[in-house]
């Protein structure tokens, strides 16, 4: 089930940074939009981590889309990989 969290304004944000926290168990996307230069994505509670780095559609570093639900967030980058994080989400501006 969908988490209300409208995550259309982080088409074309920046991915910065990405953040493992092991022992609380966190992960932070640390984002660039064009509104905001410091946005953190957060992730509580993570069970798993998944990652591509193929470059599939070609080299960027730059958001498509973010899926949010109440078991995971799922980053799709304009490069065509993604980026998929169990757990429980919070935005922090």
């Amino acid at each position: 089930m969908p988490v209300p969290f409208d995550s259309s304004f982080l088409h074309d944000a920046t991915l910065v940074s990405l953040e493992l926290a092991w022992g609380d168990g966190e992960v932070i996307f640390y984002l660039r939009t064009g509104n905001n230069p410091d946005f953190r994505l957060t992730v509580r509670e993570v069970t798993a981590v998944t990652a591509t780095r193929n470059f599939e559609w070609g080299p960027s570093g730059s958001v498509n889309t973010v899926t949010v639900s109440e078991q995971a967030v799922i980053v799709e980058m304009q490069s065509g990989d993604t980026i998929t994080i169990t757990g429980r989400f919070k935005a922090q501006v």
